[in-house]
């Protein structure tokens, strides 16, 4: 029986040079030396001990730097790691992750056979250049370069390329306002009150449940579409909801969401319905309300194959792809946008319900309140939501005032 190989590297003396010196195995099967300092110096075993630490969440080899590393290469690698770490907390695949891949297209496109370490300065503006080619506004430009310099700097934590390279990327600027000759971006407005309720009977009965309580609680989309109801506190006046993952999770941050009487309304009957461990608006539940509700509304009689088969099933298995657990956030908009179009009102988003709720809480409380019920840490994020309401408090002032 064959010994199992030892996954510590061995301490020696390199007694020709008297510096401390240990043997690793590469990932490639071979070996590779590497000397620690003066032999018995602190700088050589706090250098071994990080090399063994290194080596032991490293499955037993040294991670060694590739000069023919190549964009694509690296990608491949990348996007694996981005696939398991982007997920929201269902294990379903999140927008940052559709966002990463969206923003490192233009990379492997333009640089994908490029070797990784030669990657600097001109190529990454050259993909600046291709993206503002493609139309895109000076904000989502910055963004998706800072997605790409993301990509680098996962690269030097695999020690796929030298810190060198990520050095060299961030002297690059972001584009400046008023600068750079790319256009801005059209701000997002708050939706019109007028047209959420023209829309609201032309939506099913969750997705109108859903939009109605991102316009009492101003949450954004997500937080609502991945409620449970055992992340629902219902024993005061005011119920509070805590999602288990939001925007700022990863910051350490709370967000807490506060169901007021309108509110409670709305959820009320989706609660009683709903199951602990399921979310509360689920789509296959939608889909098997809709087909009671035409079952119960049906006109002429059933055929004997009706009566035999349970109809859901019948419907069911002629679908392509079976109703999701939950609601996406892209189905939900196009949801809205189709309702919007049906009621012959202006299209509004999810995400602009959270703007309007943010217009009326600073007209009626001020600005601490949209701070506090947005769930924003501090008052400059606030007021970017609200600032739409300045024109409001000021064309009213001037009428009475002016």
């Amino acid at each position: 029986m064959s010994r199992r190989p030892n996954l510590v590297p061995a301490l020696r003396h390199h007694k020709p040079t008297n510096q401390a010196v240990t043997t690793v195995r590469l990932p490639d099967g071979g070996t590779k030396d590497l000397y620690l300092g003066k032999q018995g110096s602190a700088a050589a075993r706090s250098e071994y001990a990080r090399i063994v630490s290194l080596v032991a969440t490293n499955g037993g080899t040294y991670p060694s730097i590739r000069n023919d590393l190549t964009v694509n290469e690296a990608l491949v690698r990348y996007l694996k790691f981005a696939t398991t770490f982007y997920r929201d907390p269902d294990g379903s695949q999140s927008r940052s992750l559709e966002n990463t891949k969206s923003a490192l297209r233009d990379l492997r496109k333009l640089f994908g056979p490029t070797p990784l370490a030669d990657f600097g300065p001109p190529e990454l503006k050259a993909i600046r250049q291709s993206m503002i080619q493609d139309g895109r506004v000076r904000r989502q430009v910055n963004k998706r370069i800072g997605i790409v310099r993301q990509f680098f700097r996962w690269c030097v934590e695999e020690q796929l390329i030298p810190v060198s390279v990520l050095d060299t990327l961030k002297a690059v600027a972001p584009l400046a306002p008023g600068r750079s000759g790319v256009p801005e971006g059209k701000p997002r407005e708050p939706a019109d009150p007028v047209a959420v309720d023209a829309s609201l009977p032309f939506l099913s009965p969750a997705v109108r449940a859903i939009v109605q309580l991102l316009r009492h609680t101003g949450a954004r989309p997500t937080e609502i579409l991945t409620a449970k109801p055992e992340q629902i506190d219902r024993t005061g006046d005011v119920w509070k909801y805590e999602p288990a993952d939001h925007k700022t999770a990863w910051k350490g941050k709370k967000r807490v969401i506060y169901f007021g009487p309108e509110a409670r309304t709305v959820l009320a009957p989706w609660l009683a319905a709903a199951v602990n461990g399921e979310f509360i608006f689920s789509p296959a539940k939608s889909e098997a309300m809709r087909i009671a509700e035409r079952s119960a509304n049906r006109k002429t009689p059933r055929y004997p194959s009706h009566v035999q088969r349970n109809e859901t099933k019948r419907v069911g298995s002629k679908r392509k792809r079976p109703p999701a657990d939950r609601y996406d956030f892209t189905a939900l908009g196009r949801a809205v946008s189709r309702a919007c179009e049906k009621a012959g009102v202006t299209h509004y988003s999810p995400y602009c319900l959270r703007h309007l709720k943010a217009v009326e809480l600073r007209e009626r409380f001020g600005l601490e309140s949209v701070r506090a019920v947005l769930g924003q840490s501090s008052m400059a994020i606030a007021e970017h939501y609200a600032k739409r309401a300045d024109e409001v408090i000021a064309t009213q002032a001037a009428l009475q005032m002016g």
